[in-house]
């Protein structure tokens, strides 16, 4: 079956279990969309919006939603890589802001998942207009994989120590 997109948060929750419900919070509320998945990450859309405005005066995107798209993103191509999804939890996320963003103007997002290693997945993302050539911002983060369940080695050990 052919995936048919732009696609909304519930629509992805559907597609990719469970792991997801119920943490879309204020992307979702903002029309944010998935507009494109493939296996080397995915790319998603914030249509423009006078609620994003972080600046009245100047009708720019509020830095901070950016974050948190950059965060999103990053984290779903981690679990998107993963032979079995399983929760994450963001380690570090670094965002090199580059230029503001028109309100007047839809927010593109991507992010794709480039190392996984035992315990860690690495991520990028960009966030841009309309050429990705022209960021607006850019990330990297380090993201736990498997963090519900079971008890992480190191976590373990030092509960066994008395710790």
């Amino acid at each position: 079956m052919k995936e048919q997109l732009p696609m909304s948060w519930a629509d992805f929750r559907g597609q990719a279990g469970q792991l997801y419900d119920g943490h879309a919070g204020i992307l979702g509320e903002l029309g944010v969309v998935i507009e494109s998945l493939a296996e080397d990450g995915l790319r998603i859309r914030l249509p423009q919006n006078p609620a994003c405005v972080g600046d009245p005066e100047w009708q720019v995107v509020h830095s901070g939603l950016l974050m948190i798209m950059l965060d999103t993103v990053c984290g779903l191509a981690t679990i998107q890589k993963l032979a079995n999804p399983a929760p994450i939890a963001t380690l570090d996320l670094r965002v090199d802001y580059l230029r503001a963003v028109p309100a007047s103007q839809d927010v593109l997002v991507t992010g794709q998942c480039y190392k996984l290693g035992r315990n860690v997945g690495f991520a990028k993302g960009i966030a841009y207009t309309h050429d990705a050539e022209d960021p607006a911002a850019i990330a990297n983060g380090t993201f736990m994989l498997g963090t519900a369940g079971d008890t992480p080695p190191m976590a373990a050990a030092l509960k066994a120590a008395g710790r």
